[in-house]
């Protein structure tokens, strides 16, 4: 869908509503602190006189605010954010005639504008709590704004009874936070853009819910990375949501849910309505046996504002479709039997509520009357002083105070059930622990969702690296998940595979490294020996056009929670640029598995590559290449000097005398674009022996072994291909320019073959597989593989010394190389 409307307006209206809110605390009396002027209880305030509801109200939100844990500027920001989630609910509510008046609340039904039909019909609206009497004499006042606050207000009141996650009832407080000037047609004012800005057309699918969810929070989301602070606790859930795009939620879910399904019954007409699905082969896993819809669970462990839900709601409907069930009585059984979602955002778990809901009421015309919730757990923080409990262990009474921020990282088990329930038990009859009661019941409920186990688990779990983790959720990873810690996104891999029942799916989008880098090596390993990539779509870079470039390369995969034999599949679209272009060859690679990016391999092949790297795409043979070793056997790193202050110690060469650049400077090989075999040489480092003893005491010498001796180095960091060059004996080297050496001698011709082997085609096809990442290590060089050739005869060492003769000359024609005599052209 075109985004455009709604990521210029919720930014904008998250500010205008905060304002708006804090605007109406100083009108009350209350400074910026949130401190009251004047007392509660009092008659006068701020020089006006306080009628008995305005009172009522005000005493209201100060004793609320007393009460906040978080303080007065997040009791702002929630207040904003739920007019915000109640306007958003209303707006799409009236568009699809799901409101029980049929009245629209923000709009005028004849022509769409501004102008809302609920004021015309005020006197007729027969909205619960709406006092008719107060509403007429406004009427006849004239008073359009008074009157539209309280049908609001009762309208929002309806709606809490059967959307109680998303509306809650407007108490006290809350009427006297709802903004000022509500039909004002102004710059400033939300509800008139709200309906002015954003086409009908945009409200056709309640996707447009989760859109606009990410949208709010996109400068909250942009402040966290653009700052250097650790994750606290309200950071993590706008910091880490991204909105999944639908056909990525189609592909996860159509090969999880709809992939079960199909197994148990291979005749089933749902593989017509599945664009993304791709069908097993005719061998095929164990799978678990489902004979109705109603025995399916599915879970998404970190939901969001639940767009994988609702997909899954919908083939979940197809499914009971198919079996028979009339279509009224579908929803609540899906809403009770199937899903379930967790989350540690309030707000998104608010919306992943209301998405539900209504999904389910385009089915059942009475659905918000049945009082049927959908199964979204929020996993707040339950606070417990340390010692405060007497069974339960300092890990999860730790844990339990940091569920916010470890949600359903959290692995309660039996026996940490059994020692909540221990605890609760010794509080029976003790009335001064009544408050302790209520977190030991609450803790019990979360746990007891957190120790379910599911038939398939799908999700876009957060992506957040380790260096942005607060202490205790780095503790907490390091302790519970150290195979996976360098970040939450692959933690929630293997917490997946702990929620999926044996023989279940675990689908997920997750960032691509856990495919290649050397710290995931250890899962990559055991997802090869004790469970089976079903399929994997590999998107690489720009698979989210919403959030823009390369800011995540990502994979969307099914796995297997069992040992699977045989081939999965493997779509290829790492070099396909942008979000449709990457979905339309993925369709097109599903229905045309021979056209090129589509690959069937077993993953057991994988495991012939030093590291286990999940290089699909290689030809099958590629692993008889590592039968002699790796290049380990032969090289060595050269390590680098690290001077620690290049504004000192490095300059360009021509920035030296003539007579001191030999004596006092040596070449330096500093990185500095792409250039293979030879070339460069621009900079030159200090090597006086104070020089030498002052990178020394900060352990930023090289490998003796390596001075003094050529070898081959390239460019770290590169967005290309990387480029390998010849080192001279008198170049020094720095971490920005990796360097290998020959570990003992040799024929000078094995460095020139191999320096020809670095930059074939061959050797860039395994450094993708070994390392998909933009830095070039050393460990990554050294892995590939040692051919047992005799260079002194090898055509290959041929060429790579005719290319870098060619090379060098090139270089030396210009001026910026020391070696330049005269311009080629004179």
């Amino acid at each position: 869908m075109d985004t455009k409307a709604l990521e210029k307006f919720c930014p904008w209206a998250r500010v205008r509503l905060i304002e708006a809110v804090e605007l109406r605390c100083r009108l009350f009396g209350l400074d910026d602190a949130g401190r009251a002027a004047a007392p509660a209880g009092s008659d006068v305030v701020a020089g006006r006189v306080l009628t008995a509801a305005q009172k009522k109200q005000r005493d209201a939100l100060l004793a609320r605010i007393d009460a906040a844990e978080d303080g007065y500027n997040a009791l702002v920001q929630e207040a904003a954010y739920t007019w915000f989630n109640r306007y958003i609910a209303i707006r799409f509510m009236e568009l699809h005639g799901y409101l029980s008046s049929n009245v629209r609340m923000l709009s005028c039904a004849a022509d769409g504008s501004f102008a809302p039909d609920c004021l015309r019909q005020a006197a007729d609206l027969a909205l619960p709590g709406l006092d008719e009497a107060e509403v007429l004499r406004l009427m006849g006042e004239g008073d359009d704004e008074a009157v539209f606050r309280l049908v609001l207000v009762a309208q929002c009141n309806e709606l809490a009874s059967a959307l109680p996650d998303v509306f809650g009832h407007v108490g006290e407080a809350d009427a006297l936070l709802l903004p000022d000037n509500l039909l004002r047609q102004g710059a400033d004012d939300v509800l008139y853009h709200l309906v002015a800005d954003i086409p009908e057309a945009a409200w056709d699918d309640v996707e447009v819910l989760g859109w606009m969810y990410q949208f709010y929070n996109a400068e909250l989301k942009a402040d966290f990375f653009n700052s250097k602070r650790k994750a606290a606790a309200a950071d993590i859930a706008p910091a880490t949501q991204l909105f999944t795009p639908e056909w990525i939620v189609r592909y996860m879910v159509e090969n999880s849910l709809g992939r079960l399904w199909m197994l148990n019954h291979p005749q089933s007409a749902l593989r017509e309505r599945m664009a993304y699905y791709i069908e097993p082969d005719a061998e095929h896993e164990e799978f678990l046996r489902v004979s109705s819809p109603e025995d399916i669970t599915f879970c998404d462990p970190a939901c969001g504002s639940g767009h994988i839900l609702s997909y899954a709601f919908e083939l979940l409907f197809a499914m009971y479709e198919e079996a028979g069930y009339r279509e009224r009585d579908i929803p609540e059984l899906i809403l009770s039997k199937n899903l379930a979602g967790m989350e540690i955002d309030e707000r998104a778990a608010q919306i992943a509520s209301l998405v539900l809901a209504l999904r389910a009421r385009e089915h059942d015309r009475r659905f918000f009357r049945r009082e049927v919730r959908a199964n979204v757990c929020v996993l707040e923080s339950i606070p417990f002083e340390e010692g405060e409990l007497v069974y339960c262990s300092k890990a999860l009474t730790e844990a339990l105070t940091h569920l916010g921020e470890v949600g359903s990282l959290l692995a309660p088990t039996e026996k940490d059930l059994a020692d909540l329930r221990a605890d609760l038990a010794v509080c029976a009859g003790d009335l001064f622990a009544s408050a302790k009661a209520e977190r030991l019941k609450l803790a019990i409920e979360k746990c007891e969702a957190l120790s379910r186990r599911f038939d398939v688990v799908v999700a876009n779990p957060p992506y957040m690296g380790s260096a942005k983790f607060n202490p205790f959720m780095s503790a907490s990873v390091k302790k519970h998940y150290p195979d996976v810690k360098s970040d939450l996104c692959t933690c929630f891999i293997e917490r997946g595979f702990n929620l999926a029942k044996e023989q279940g799916y675990a689908a997920m989008v997750t960032m691509q490294s856990w495919m290649f880098l050397g710290s995931f090596e250890r899962m990559r390993g055991d997802i090869i020996a004790n469970k089976g990539i079903v399929t994997m779509a590999h998107l690489g870079p720009r698979a989210f056009d919403a959030i823009g470039g390369e800011v995540v390369s990502v994979t969307a995969d099914v796995i297997y929670n069992g040992r699977l034999s045989g081939a999965g599949s493997y779509v290829r679209l790492v070099d396909i640029n942008g979000s449709e272009e990457k979905r339309l060859k993925l369709v097109e690679a599903i229905q045309n598995p021979t056209c090129g990016w589509f690959y069937r391999r077993d993953a057991q092949t994988f495991t012939q590559i030093p590291g286990t790297p999940i290089a699909y795409w290689l030809p099958k043979s590629i692993g008889s290449m590592f039968k002699d070793g790796n290049l380990g056997l032969v090289f060595e790193s050269a390590g680098r000097v690290k001077t620690h202050n290049n504004e000192l110690y490095v300059r360009n060469w021509w920035e030296i005398e003539s007579a001191k650049l030999h004596a006092k400077w040596r070449p330096y090989a500093n990185g500095g674009g792409f250039c293979r075999w030879s070339g460069l040489r621009f900079d030159v480092v200090n090597w006086s022996e104070e020089a030498i003893e002052n990178y020394g005491s900060h352990g930023g010498l090289p490998n003796p072994k390596a001075l003094n001796r050529e070898g081959i180095c390239w460019g770290l960091i590169t967005s290309s291909d990387t480029s390998f060059r010849f080192k001279t004996t008198d170049e020094l080297f720095s971490s920005g320019s990796p360097t290998i050496v020959i570990k003992q001698a040799l024929d000078a011709s094995v460095l020139i073959g191999y320096l020809g082997f670095l930059n074939s085609s061959v050797c860039k096809a395994l450094l993708q597989a070994f390392n998909a990442t933009l830095n070039t290590t050393v460990g990554d060089v050294l892995a590939l593989p040692c051919l047992p050739v005799a260079w002194d005869h090898n055509e290959t060492a041929r060429v790579s010394k005719a290319c870098g003769e060619i090379v060098t000359a090139d270089w030396d024609s210009l001026e910026t190389s020391g070696d330049f005599k005269r311009h080629p052209l004179l």
